[in-house]
């Protein structure tokens, strides 16, 4: 009997050993890891982090065991040191150019999902300047905002055009969107160019919307989310995670904007009316979709109007689409008979293969 006794408790205690070297597999709702991943990310408060909004509102970022601190950071540098420094995780709605002309400096930044596709970053005069055509830039004063998307999509629009940017046109490189709009209002530019949210200022300036550049340059990719190449590469299922989260927000936004524009006035304690001058705007485009061809484009266009010079630097090693994919794929396995997560997946291989 002593025998037969020490004999199960053998066999037992093999099983409960075998079972605790075996390895876990991870549920695509991550149920099996109860651990709640926290992570750091900054955005502007012109504009906020709707995916962010909407999954917190939904109790997504809960499901998916993650947990959003997120923080305002209105000054694209300020943001670039903040992420350099380990202060935040990522970056949402600091443009392409901006933290492409990063990693051409040598920061070891990496792209690895969307924020805004295009964002609504008007070109605007006074009413009785005129305009008909790019050609009528041709010899005139630009106010930007230096390395913002406003200022690297109509730079790449007007090389596009034949403009030789440093001798066809005057840009004037200013700090801050509304002392772009003042230049343009006391004469001191002809054009201007600024970021998202600032249409009923335009207006309320007496200053008329002349130009929308993606109706010259589709896609030409705004915002994309930025974290440290390092990060990136230790942290993965936090990337998946918020990616999830992030991918069934956008699901609920395409079929409930009004609720997007409820939480952004409550998040960023703006009106309701320059709420939805740029969320309902038809020059708005939000995207969760890392746009890796975009992302190169944009890159090439830098280097071909010398904002980029020749850098010892292949883009594609700072573009990073596996976790969005991942979490992509989770979700069309989660949820088989969603029509939008089987969309998004067409457009990924449209847009990044």
């Amino acid at each position: 009997m002593k025998t037969k006794i020490k004999l199960v408790t053998f066999l037992i205690t093999i099983t409960v050993l075998l079972a605790a070297c075996s390895p876990k597999e991870v549920s695509n709702n991550n149920e099996s890891s109860e651990d709640n991943i926290k992570v750091k990310l900054a955005a502007q408060a012109t504009s906020g982090q709707v995916f962010q909004f909407l999954a917190e509102d939904k109790g997504y970022l809960e499901e998916e065991n993650i947990d959003v601190e997120l923080s305002y950071i209105n000054n694209g540098s300020d943001a670039f040191s903040a992420l350099s420094s380990g202060q935040v995780d990522v970056i949402s709605t600091y443009g392409t150019g901006g933290p492409l002309i990063q990693i051409a400096n040598g920061q070891e930044f990496t792209i690895f999902g969307g924020y805004m596709i295009i964002g609504a970053t008007p070109v605007f005069a006074m009413p009785d300047t005129e305009y008909n055509s790019v050609e009528d830039f041709r010899g005139k004063t630009i106010a930007i905002m230096r390395g913002g998307t406003p200022d690297i999509v109509l730079k790449g629009i007007l090389h596009d055009e034949g403009f030789d940017i440093e001798k066809d046109v005057k840009f004037i490189e200013l700090k801050k969107n509304t002392d772009v709009m003042e230049a343009v209002r006391n004469g001191q530019a002809d054009f201007g160019a600024v970021s998202t949210g600032f249409e009923l200022q335009i207006a309320e300036a007496g200053m008329e919307i002349v130009l929308w550049p993606d109706e010259l340059w589709p896609n030409h990719s705004c915002c994309r989310m930025v974290a440290k190449t390092s990060w990136l590469k230790e942290n993965p299922e936090a990337a998946q995670r918020l990616m999830r989260a992030y991918l069934r927000a956008e699901q609920d936004m395409s079929q409930d904007m009004g609720r997007v524009v409820e939480l952004t006035v409550e998040n960023l304690d703006m009106s309701v009316e320059t709420a939805e001058s740029f969320l309902l705007s038809d020059h708005m485009i939000y995207e969760t979709d890392p746009f890796k061809n975009s992302v190169v484009t944009m890159w090439e266009k830098m280097q071909s109007f010398g904002y980029i010079k020749d850098p010892n630097v292949d883009i594609n090693d700072h573009i990073e689409t596996n976790n969005y994919k991942s979490a992509l794929d989770s979700l069309i396995k989660e949820y088989p008979d969603s029509k939008f997560f089987k969309e998004k997946l067409e457009e990924y291989n449209d847009n990044n293969l």
